[in-house]
């Protein structure tokens, strides 16, 4: 809490013209510090975290769903000094509430306390408290199967804490010649992130060499451990948590709308003097915006970047958002289905990807573990390249039970794709495979079908920057089935007129098309097919293909040739990385909710009232007499006339007890249960309804 005091002060007392002082904290800290001692004078530039870190960390059974399940016991947390009224706040503003007592706790010795049962929950770091618990846990030998229990603080009853080791600057640093400092530090203090993220062990040894040289090891504290093992497993958390700050071009980036929604958070109902952010040069504000924040852009990413980071975070948190609302609902997480044959040729350097520019809770890369972190059970099914036509369809109809399939593309060019694609229920294709086909079907319809995700990508990020295609020229390259077809048709439906360049299209042709049109989006996954150059003044430029090139350890764009974008004629352009990509995994688990969603609302109540057996729906009914069953036949007879779906029926005598009727749906031609047979039950659950 005194790190804003003191770079006030060194501020000062310093005499020179060119020296900048800067600190680090937490917006939680910053915000009430600022609102509280408006004459501190400082702005916050830029940030290593996105999200905090914060957490209460507990020890508890394996088994147990939380480690305080003693209703009756009062919960001990223990606090930093400066934190105990904000965790105060948020523990009160829950359930049960009364069985918290926040208490001050040393910092030294915090987990000590909570193993020694002085505390039942501390305050910790996601990033080394909690890795350290873990660590001396596995290493205790203990007979019982105690482990860590995280509750993270961020979102916990409604609380924002925003971003994390914010790095903040006296406001008369960020003008003249001092502007340009504070801008080279932020240029290092990000690149050095780059380079450890890239080396996770070589910026291990350099922590511990950094750690040695400023006695960080004589510091009475046992929130780490000193093994190098343990630093380079708190350099990858924390290169994870810095990965999430990228936007457009750079890492460490404040998106203001963030910054803004914890700020009113934390200002809880105050009202911050002197307006928002600003300072000497900034501009300044009223009210609560962007109060404590640089507005003259120090460390804001040039505004010709169509950047999709930040939306995409915001598009995951309303999928997680919806996943949980889902589960609350129906008692069960939306579900997904991958399916990949043999290995794809784009997820060659998939590791890499992953680990330059994401995180397994945010990678199209780890489906599996973001779907864990986001509230979906997702399935990925990886069968060889060898894999027939057969074993694919086996494969969809053994995973029946789930609410959305995602079939990878390409398949082998031995495998029937079509059949494939076709028995995927158009109610569970999360990947949009038939988009193009419903539109044919259904131009019209009532309820648009779901879009393929990286095409629909592509429009939001447009959407998001107010770029409107309609009467506009827009030239597409590539003509991919799962890409370049969808996109051309999404735009097309938007009123733009579209061109669609492809394998066949040559050279003079592709570069008088691209200096004709206001808006280029190439989709082919080509290093430099599209030359920069070739732009005419003004036009918006998307790469939607990209390659990771080897030789060069970087994801490259499809645009290129003598001129980078940034260089180019375009007014706005998407970067590779950070433009289309990010957005894909976010827009895939949207749809699974939204398949989620439609399954429940056909299915109604069948999936609790009907069983599946031996690869039918059933369900027996008991009628009390002959009458009221063939009432009930005669009304399933007359609806399933006239959905032309008939079910097996059969009677059952029960003599004085009444009568039985069980009924089996099957759809023959696609060989399993489908939609239609859940309309039929559905429909049957309603006739029974009526029956006495």
């Amino acid at each position: 809490g005194l790190e804003m005091r003191r770079v006030r002060d060194k501020s000062d007392a310093s005499s020179s013209s060119s020296s900048v002082t800067i600190g680090s904290v937490e917006q939680n800290i910053f915000i009430p510090t600022l609102c509280d001692d408006p004459g501190l004078g400082v702005r916050a530039v830029a940030a290593n975290f996105r999200r905090s870190p914060l957490c209460l960390a507990s020890l508890a059974s394996s088994s147990s769903s939380s480690a305080h399940d003693d209703v009756g016991k009062k919960v001990v947390v223990g606090a930093h000094d400066d934190t105990v009224s904000l965790i105060e706040r948020i523990l009160s503003s829950g359930p049960d509430a009364e069985r918290y007592a926040v208490i001050s706790s040393p910092r030294a010795t915090k987990i000590a306390d909570l193993k020694s049962g002085a505390v039942n929950s501390i305050q910790a770091y996601t990033t080394t408290e909690v890795p350290t618990l873990e660590r001396q846990l596995d290493g205790s030998n203990c007979e019982d199967d105690t482990v860590v229990k995280v509750d993270m603080l961020e979102g916990m009853n409604g609380a924002k804490l925003g971003y994390s080791q914010v790095l903040f600057a006296p406001e008369e640093d960020l003008v003249g010649d001092r502007r340009d400092v504070v801008r080279a530090f932020l240029d290092a203090t990000f690149r050095g992130w780059e380079t450890a993220i890239r080396d996770n062990e070589g910026a291990a040894r350099s922590v511990d060499e950094c750690r040695a040289k400023l006695g960080l090891d004589d510091e009475n504290n046992d929130h780490w451990e000193g093994s190098f093992s343990y630093t380079v497993q708190n350099v990858g958390l924390c290169c994870d948590a810095v990965k999430e700050t990228f936007q457009g071009d750079r890492l460490g980036v404040i998106d203001a709308e963030r910054w803004n929604e914890a700020t009113e958070w934390l200002l809880d109902g105050k009202s911050p003097p002197g307006g928002g952010g600003g300072g000497s040069g900034s501009g300044g504000g009223e009210g609560k915006g962007d109060f404590g924040a640089d507005t003259s852009g120090v460390w804001q990413p040039s505004s010709k970047l169509l950047a999709g980071n930040e939306l995409a975070r915001k598009t995951l948190e309303g999928a997680k958002e919806s996943a949980e609302k889902f589960r609350n609902a129906h008692g069960r997480k939306p579900s997904l289905a991958v399916i990949t044959v043999g290995e794809l040729a784009r997820y060659t350097h998939a590791e890499k990807r992953m680990r330059y520019f994401s995180n397994g809770d945010l990678s199209w890369f780890s489906k599996t573990s973001a779907g864990e972190a986001n509230g979906f059970d997702v399935k990925e099914i990886n069968l060889p390249e060898s894999a027939t036509t057969e074993t694919i369809l086996s494969a969809i109809y053994a995973h029946s039970d789930v609410d959305a399939f995602q079939l990878m593309w390409p398949l082998p060019d031995h495998v029937d794709a079509a059949a494939c694609y076709n028995a995927i229920d158009v109610s569970k294709d999360a990947d949009g495979a038939h988009y193009v086909g419903q539109l044919e079907l259904d131009p019209n319809g009532a309820e648009p079908p779901t879009p393929p995700v990286t095409p629909a990508a592509a429009v939001e990020l447009l959407d998001d920057y107010g770029v409107d295609v309609a009467n506009r020229a827009v030239l597409v390259v590539g003509r991919s089935r799962i890409v370049g077809s969808p996109l051309a048709r999404m735009l097309t439906g938007r009123g733009a007129i579209v061109t669609l360049a492809h394998s066949e299209t040559s050279a003079d042709m592709l570069r008088s098309l691209a200096g004709n049109a206001d808006v280029v989006v190439s989709c082919a996954g080509v290093p430099g097919l599209v030359d920069a150059g070739w732009l005419k003044d003004g036009a918006v430029a998307l790469s939607v293909g990209t390659t990771f090139v080897e030789e060069e350890d970087a994801l490259l764009s499809d645009f290129g040739g003598g001129k980078d974008l940034a260089d180019s004629p375009a007014s706005r352009f998407s970067p590779v990385p950070g433009g289309i990509g990010p957005l894909s995994l976010p827009l895939l688990l949207r749809n699974v909710v939204r398949c989620a969603r439609s399954r429940m609302e056909r299915t109604g109540d069948v999936e609790a009232t009907w069983t599946e057996k031996s690869g039918a729906l059933e369900r027996t009914f008991h009628f009390k007499d002959y009458d009221a069953a063939l009432a009930f036949a005669n009304g399933v007879n007359e609806m399933s006339a006239g959905m032309d779906h008939h079910a097996n029926m059969t009677f059952g005598h029960r003599c004085v007890d009444g009568v039985d009727v069980t009924l089996s749906y099957f759809t023959y031609e696609a060989n399993r249960i489908t939609g239609k047979d859940y309309d039929a039950a559905k429909a049957v659950n309603a006739i029974a309804a009526t029956v006495s």
